[in-house]
């Protein structure tokens, strides 16, 4: 009996034993899994639970224009969000919030009663907001403080800053192409939160701070901006226009100072409006510019010496067989020089031009121009335009291309070829952002000037110059454009639309713009004013010239450039119609600083209307020849009452 109860009991305590070196082995296995197998996974579960990795964004730079006042800045935001799970008293507590939030009843009890952990309930609330919902005191309901973008200028040049999304990520503009300096090196800390979610504060453990992005300084002046927009606007209401742009360029070294668009874009209330009114179109858009154009043609034909500024070119009384097509003008001209081709715009004498030139020579201008391919300009967005290759010319091509039709481009391209034109020849890089500052004021990195390739010689700029300053001083079609005690050197542009729908050029819609330099000998500023789709009136000279008065005029006061015309005359009164002007400025016959009459320019006008004009201004007349009028002598601008008789040689 003892035997068998002393086996019994070993046998209990061997498989006693036996249980528990099986347990421990199983447990040790499970041990060595979780510790050791699973232990990094695992590990990175529990962090998920307890630890929160806080991102913390730095205080993003502020945008300064050229005189150091700000166009955007990062204050102190507030945002209300909820834990749900926390929330008590959910229909009470959801009434308050609507009214204090000014939000609907229903969405905020759709949010409060949410069964995710965290719901924003306002982003970037007012002051006063925040503090009436922390005076509610409700658990699970707090105020979470967030950087908030602030633009002090209001829609003041929006569509150059841009604008940042409420995460501050960059959108659009300035905001969005330097992103990286202004935004600077994000930061991060892991907290302890307990089951609940709180914050756990650890002895120990400090408040991370981070530097703050960089300031960016740009080459705008917001006095000439404002006027920019200010004008524009006006012109756009006075003519029904779709929209307008402006550009305005320091021509030696590409700084822009002013860059306008209408309708314009407020970017403190950026979610308000569509897509297509904060695109920046004097950058994004590409337009056919018409006969603002034919300024690179002649540039080119002068600089090829195919022609000179004297060349007599018969513009065929108005109507020209070309390629199948008929090539028209709004006048019919007979003989024309050269300079009053582009003075008085002739498409047929555009046309004769580039036939001399031929398409060859005339594209490769086109592209030194820098047309058909990206200024470089520190803005998102920019196309190249659009310039076919001169082997896919069609045979009207050459002709359409030589008054502005058939290619496009974009407003910046355009600015600056007439920039190269201004400051003797040389094709300069657009920039919009001067310089970066460190958190401690110290420069970081400057723009500079960049020539990008000579495009004519300094001889040929200056030809151009000559010809262009008579388009607005000489009879030509931009005389509304005169600035009161500069001269100006500038041309119209009166270009048909394209109909997206039918093809071809729709019968109504039109651009008229205007593009010029001024002072024209020493320009401090080139500008060009678009104005798209007017209804009024359609023409270049009369919509968009005057646009470029009152904004240059204000510009050179703003830049302190002093007249260089002390005895200047006011400037031309309004006029219905962009035909060429053969009268000078203040009348039939102008009159001189000392009182006395000038003589009109007869250049262009028909036997008849040469005698008819001589008749109604007294003038005794020698005509030399029949058809139109070639050459005058004396020229235009003589004192008329020292002439004994004007001289008029006539040819075609």
């Amino acid at each position: 009996m003892k035997r068998s109860s002393t086996t019994g009991i070993r046998s209990r305590l061997t498989a006693a034993g036996l249980f528990f070196i099986a347990l421990f082995i199983v447990l040790g296995l499970r041990a060595f899994q979780l510790q050791i197998l699973e232990g990094a996974k695992l590990k990175r579960l529990g962090e998920r639970q307890h630890l929160k990795e806080l991102v913390i964004q730095p205080k993003r730079g502020t945008i300064l224009d050229r005189s150091a006042e700000p166009l955007a800045l990062s204050l102190e935001g507030q945002s209300v969000y909820v834990r749900p799970q926390r929330l008590k008293g959910a229909e009470a507590a959801g009434h308050a919030l609507a009214q204090i939030l000014g939000m609907e009843v229903s969405e905020v009890s759709r949010r409060l009663n949410s069964n995710k952990p965290f719901v924003w309930l306002k982003r970037k609330v007012t002051p006063k907001e925040a503090e009436r919902v922390e005076a509610l005191n409700i658990d699970g309901v707090e105020i979470y403080p967030e950087p908030d973008r602030y633009y002090p200028q209001g829609q003041l040049a929006g569509h150059v800053i841009g604008f940042v999304g409420r995460d501050s990520q960059a959108l659009e503009g300035v905001e969005l192409h330097y992103d990286a300096v202004l935004r600077g090196e994000s930061g991060s800390s892991r907290v302890e939160r307990d089951a609940l979610g709180r914050r756990v504060l650890v002895q120990g453990v400090e408040e991370l701070r981070i530097p703050p992005g960089s300031d960016i300084q740009l080459t705008l002046d917001t006095s000439i901006q404002h006027l920019a927009e200010k004008e524009l606007e006006a012109v756009a209401v006075k003519y029904r226009a779709k929209g307008g742009i402006a550009v305005v360029v320091e021509p030696f070294t590409g700084e822009i100072l002013a860059l306008a668009n209408y309708p314009f874009f407020n970017p403190n209330n950026f979610t308000a409006q569509a897509a297509q009114q904060r695109r920046n179109r004097a950058v994004t858009d590409s337009f056919e510019p018409g006969s603002t154009f034919k300024a690179v043609l002649a540039a080119a034909a002068l600089e090829e010496g195919v022609v000179s500024q004297d060349d007599l070119f018969f513009c065929e009384n108005g109507k020209y067989p070309f390629a199948g097509k008929v090539i028209h003008d709004s006048h019919a001209y007979g003989w024309l020089p050269f300079s009053k081709i582009i003075q008085h715009s002739s498409n047929i004498g555009a046309t004769k031009v580039a036939e001399k030139l031929n398409k060859q020579r005339y594209f490769k201008y086109i592209e030194k121009f820098g047309f058909g391919r990206p200024t470089g300009i520190d803005l998102p967005g920019e196309p190249p335009g659009l310039v076919r290759p001169v082997d896919k010319w069609a045979p009207i091509d050459l002709a359409t291309h030589s008054f502005g039709q058939g290619i496009s481009v974009t407003p910046v391209q355009l600015a600056m070829a007439y920039a190269a034109i201004a400051n003797g020849g040389i094709l300069m890089r657009p920039f919009i952002v001067r310089r970066a500052f460190g958190p401690d004021g110290q420069v970081l990195w400057e723009n500079q000037p960049r020539v990008v390739r000579r495009v004519v010689s300094e001889k040929t700029a200056r030809s151009m110059t000559n010809i262009l300053k008579g388009v607005v001083g000489g009879g030509g079609t931009g005389g509304m454009a005169a600035v009161d005690g500069f001269e100006v050197a500038g041309k119209t542009g009166t270009a048909q639309k394209a109909d997206q729908v039918r093809g071809g050029y729709a019968a109504k819609k039109r651009v008229a713009s205007f593009i010029g330099f001024a002072p024209a000998d020493d320009p401090r500023l080139v500008m060009l004013v678009i104005i798209d789709e007017p209804e009024v009136n359609v023409y270049g000279g009369v919509v968009a010239a005057p646009a470029f008065r009152a904004i240059a005029g204000g510009a050179l006061r703003r830049l302190g450039v002093a007249p260089d015309k002390l005895d200047s005359q006011p400037s031309p009164v309004s006029r219905e119609s962009a035909a060429p002007q053969l009268e000078r400025k203040s009348g039939p016959v102008g009159q001189k600083a000392d009182g006395a009459s000038e003589v009109p320019d007869f250049v262009g006008l028909s036997l008849r209307e040469a005698v008819a004009k001589a008749r109604e201004l007294k003038l005794r007349v020698e005509l030399r020849g029949t058809g139109y009028v070639v050459e005058q002598s004396p020229s235009a601008g003589a004192n008329a009452a020292k002439i004994g008789a004007l001289t008029l040689n006539l040819q075609g």
